[in-house]
């Protein structure tokens, strides 16, 4: 039989005990519950019963007598308004009590039946007599009759009265009886139960017990003699046979034993051969084979490791394994390794060859199990890997370094921040990150090249090298741009004292290509954990801050803070939105004339970009401009409100309107590739000649890239477009440069035209920008200009031009030709433009 099906025996043993245990169980409780029901659904209804029908009769016993009680009082003392209330209630709840006493007589001699028993038609009769007994009685009551005649009445009552209790009382003590025999069933069924459990579960049990006990049994007999076969095999035997004498899962592990004792008696046979044919494998491999004893001295060598080290056979064998070794120690720890452990050792060592040359290899190492079962040799494989070890260390400069200032590059630089941040967390530190770049970099390499622009970052880095500690993590993240990791920083003031330090010597000059170069470096700084709780947001944060400290002007450091974050989010925000509304043509223009101070005609207007957005609402320029040129927005932007401007110019010009359009032009977009050929082919797909474009210029625009300017301004000039410098005043302009840029007008900044009632040093500006102008053969034009005080101060000054709320304030296209056809009417059409 097979070994699954004695177990199967087993286990349906077992349950078909359970099975008779269960069956017992739940006859016995059924028993239990049809004498329970039985009690519930008879008995106890039936004593309820006899409850309510002993306590209807006891009620019309005491109401008769109440009402007899009652009507003695009259009889004596005349019937009084309470006494005929007190009697009107009495008979009100004698009917009451005769009604539910009648209900209950009913009701018992409907389920008061027991066989031929008569007990409950005796009620019945006692009942109607008890009834008939109390009318008897109080009709004499209500007759007044004679003291004879009521006692008589009421020993009949009482009679009647006795005689319906005790036939309640024997009715309820025959249900107590049988309430007590269904009790008694209801107990022995319990004990018949509880005893069919406890003899079939013995029953079961021993027999499951005893068939588990037999399986049991043969199967450990028949384990044991295979278990012991296993041993003697193991120490050797190879003539060991188990017996087969059964057809099971045992049996088949049997043959298979024999079967693979037979096939270790084949394989120990090969093992002999192979073992020569190994030896003669082992002398013609090219790994480096070294025997080395327990005690750490060479045995044997194969001719690999006579030309990897260089050594002969015979000065090898007898020598010391570690001192091969660079460090002698470490081949120690080694030898030590390989005794102690199991398995297979691997390390990387540097080893001396016999010229004394130091060599990576790649050791490998296991104890050689004897067949005597000695282990006092272990055999080391060594493979030379020097010049995979040259490559990898190539490779890793190449992937964290920078390869021209040998500083950390950026994966490097991450890994140490994740590790600082990683120990901060642990012990609780604050560490500090300052990115920074140089200031005007990019002129050094514009100016000087970009070899004089990598000198310069090597000096840079120099110079700041000897000022950082050796834990500090010195990074070049691209370009100009570097960071400095600092590591356990008390306070922020360590960082802020650092951050002087590098502007301090980034102040200082350099000397590249024999030629001092003067830059200076713009510093943002990240706290952990204060501003930043992981690696990207610190870095974000960074970013933001060292942008920050360059917009302020550079040369300077600057902490990062939650505005900072803020104003990024909303300058991501505007600049999402302007894309799309530069893609959809969602910005409009408005327009503000410009006026002849002396006549008050209008000589041009000027075109002022304007934006709605839906989610953002009004943008004001001075925040979507700068956003603009900060993402090369400015060249799409700047073309787009170049041809509707020229366009509505040329519209004017049709309507009879000969005015001037003046277009706010950004440094950026001037210098961007193409510009000039931009404006020029607007002008010609407009049909609208240079002469009546007016391109306005920042003062301190045109001085940062004044070189650059004066070229393309004087193509512009010569091509008939005119030229003027906005809020003039307010930069620091070169005389020299102001005449070179051959522009047409000048206009005074409003911050002057304010000042120009309340101080005297305004007016006294003024004036000598005018006069300036006048000595230049330019136009002088005032914007800003909203009160007639400030106008009268203008003319005293002789200023050509006004520009200002006073006269009209920025509006729609359509307002500017209601406005502009009003004028022209009120002025009458004017002469050859010009500003």
């Amino acid at each position: 039989m097979q070994l699954w099906l004695k177990l199967l025996l087993s286990y349906l043993a077992i349950i078909c005990a359970t099975v008779l245990i269960s069956i017992g169980g739940i006859s016995g409780a059924q028993n239990v519950r049809d004498s329970f029901h039985k009690v519930n659904k008879e008995v106890i209804p039936h004593l309820l019963v006899l409850k309510d029908l002993r306590y209807a009769g006891l009620r019309i016993v005491s109401s008769s007598m109440e009402y007899a009680f009652i009507s003695s009082m009259q009889a004596a003392g005349g019937e009084g308004k309470e006494a005929v209330e007190a009697k009107e209630e009495e008979v009100r709840l004698l009917a009451q009590g005769r009604a539910s006493f009648l209900s209950s007589l009913a009701l018992c001699g409907r389920i008061l039946v027991h066989g031929t028993d008569g007990n409950p038609d005796e009620m019945q009769r006692n009942g109607q007599a008890l009834l008939k007994a109390s009318r008897d009685y109080l009709a004499v009551v209500d007759a007044r009759g004679s003291a004879s005649e009521l006692i008589g009445a009421k020993e009949a009552f009482e009679k009647a009265e006795n005689a319906f209790l005790k036939s309640v009382n024997v009715a309820h003590d025959r249900e107590m009886a049988d309430l007590d025999r269904h009790v008694s069933a209801t107990f022995k069924s319990v004990s018949n139960a509880i005893a069919s459990a406890v003899v079939l579960s013995v029953i079961a049990l021993g027999a499951a017990l005893l068939l588990s006990v037999a399986i049991s049994y043969n199967v450990s007999r028949r384990i044991r003699t295979l278990k012991d076969a296993a041993a003697a095999v193991a120490a050797g035997d190879r003539n060991v046979v188990v017996p087969v004498t059964e057809r099971d899962e045992i049996t088949a592990v049997s043959v298979s034993f024999n079967t693979m004792v037979q096939r270790l008696r084949a394989f120990e046979e090969e093992l002999d051969s192979a073992n020569s044919y190994l030896d003669s494998i082992i002398a013609t491999m090219p790994e480096a084979l070294t025997v080395v004893s327990r005690d750490g001295v060479i045995l044997d060598v194969n001719r690999a490791t006579e030309e990897v080290f260089g050594f002969a056979k015979r000065d090898l064998v007898g020598r010391d394994f570690a001192g091969l070794f660079v460090e002698p120690a470490q081949g120690g720890d080694f030898i030590s390794a390989v005794l102690r452990q199991e398995g297979l050792v691997e390390r990387e060592a540097s080893l001396l060859t016999e010229d004394g040359r130091a060599i990576h290899v790649n050791l490998s190492a296991t104890m050689l199990e004897l067949k005597e079962g000695k282990r006092d040799r272990f055999l080391c494989l060594s493979h030379d890997i020097t010049q995979r070890k040259q490559a990898e260390r190539e490779v890793h400069n190449l992937a964290y370094f920078d390869q021209l200032t040998g500083l950390a590059n950026r994966t490097l630089f991450y890994d140490r921040c994740s590790q600082a941040l990683a120990r901060a967390r642990r012990n609780g530190e604050m560490f500090a990150i300052l990115f920074f770049d140089l200031d005007h970099f990019k002129d050094v390499n514009d100016t000087m090249g970009h070899q004089a622009g990598d000198q310069l970052l090597q000096l840079v880095v120099r110079r700041f090298q000897g000022i950082l500690r050796a834990s500090d993590t010195f990074a070049r993240l691209g370009g100009d741009e570097f960071a400095v990791l600092c590591c356990q920083v008390p306070e922020p003031d360590g960082a802020s004292k650092l951050a002087q330090k590098l502007l301090t010597l980034a102040k200082q000059p350099f000397d590249v290509d024999n030629r001092q170069v003067y830059t200076g470096a713009s510093i943002g700084i990240v706290l952990f954990p204060e501003d930043g709780g992981d690696i990207q947001t610190l870095l974000k944060h960074g970013d933001l801050a060292m942008y920050a400290a360059k917009s302020a002007g550079g040369n300077r450091y600057q902490f990062f803070s939650k505005g900072l974050n803020q104003k990024a989010q909303e300058r991501a925000s505007i600049e999402t939105a302007l894309r799309d509304a530069l893609r959809n043509d969602r910005l409009t223009l408005h327009y503000q004339p410009q006026l002849h101070l002396g006549e008050g005609r209008v000589i041009a207007l000027e075109a002022l970009a304007r934006w709605h957005d839906e989610g953002l609402g009004t943008v004001p320029p001075a925040t979507f401009i700068p956003i603009a040129e900060q993402t090369g927005l400015i060249h799409e932007l700047g073309a787009s409100v170049l041809r509707k401007a020229c366009v509505q110019c040329k519209k004017w010009h049709e309507e009879g309107y000969p005015v001037i359009i003046s277009v706010n032009v950004s440094i950026k977009q001037m210098m961007q590739e193409g510009f000039s050929e931009m404006v020029v082919g607007t002008l010609l797909e407009v049909g609208l000649e240079p002469r009546y474009l007016d391109l306005e210029l920042t003062e301190s625009m045109l001085m940062e890239k004044a070189a650059e300017s004066v070229a393309l301004l004087r193509m512009f000039k010569s091509l008939g477009v005119q030229i003027s410098i906005d809020d003039f005043g307010t930069g620091y302009s070169s005389l020299s440069y102001l005449k070179n840029f051959s522009v047409d007008r000048i206009k005074i900044d409003q911050s002057f035209v304010r000042d120009i009632t309340v101080r005297d040093d305004a007016v006294g500006i003024v004036k000598a920008i005018v006069a300036i102008g006048h000595s230049m053969g330019l136009k002088v034009i005032a914007e800003g200009v909203e009160t007639q005080e400030e106008e009268q101060k203008l003319l005293t000054c002789r200023c050509d031009q006004v520009q200002g709320y006073l006269y009209a304030k920025p509006m729609p296209s359509a307002e500017a030709d209601a406005y502009l056809a009003d004028t022209f009417v009120g002025a009458g059409a004017g002469g050859e433009p010009g500003l």
